[in-house]
């Protein structure tokens, strides 16, 4: 009888663990609709995250302090803002896509630079008119991604979050 007992606790036991489920689950990338940004960047935010997407690195905190009292001495922030920008993009280190690639792989481009600047996918009226409006100027050779770069950094969208 005490060995049928310690059978019959051990056949318990043993059928009381729980097989885990499988769900089969693909993981997918998920880009928000930020289009109701409403909090400012501070002066330090924004050019913290510009150097970062423009140069895919951190800048010191040397540098922003720096720009901070650049920015505070002035009162026109967006002209400020603007030269820094175009500072930042005849500067040797900035990381930008190729021409070729801009006019290439246009659509790629487009969706990559709305990922990079504003953190989000372009709707498709946005990505229908900047295709558009790249391919229209495909021959013209002054037309350049830093241009296109300089207009995200320099939109309303990008200075909040």
């Amino acid at each position: 009888m005490r060995i049928f007992s310690i059978i019959l606790v051990l056949v318990a036991i043993g059928s009381c663990k729980k097989k885990e489920p499988v769900y089969g689950v693909t993981e997918t990338p998920v880009y928000g609709d930020n289009l109701n940004k409403d909090k400012p960047k501070s002066n330090i935010e924004f050019h913290s995250i510009l150097s970062t997407n423009l140069f895919q690195k951190p800048v010191s905190i040397n540098e922003l302090t720096r720009i901070d009292r650049v920015m505070q001495s002035c009162g026109d922030k967006t002209l400020i803002n603007e030269t820094i920008i175009s500072n930042y993009m005849n500067s040797p280190n900035v990381k930008l896509p190729s021409r070729k690639m801009m006019t290439d792989s246009t659509e790629r481009f487009v969706v990559e630079t709305y990922k990079r600047f504003f953190i989000r996918l372009p709707t498709e009226a946005e990505k229908t008119w900047f295709v558009n409006f790249i391919n229209a100027n495909k021959s013209n050779p002054n037309f350049r991604p830093e241009l296109v770069y300089t207009a995200f950094a320099a939109s309303d969208e990008y200075m909040f979050y």
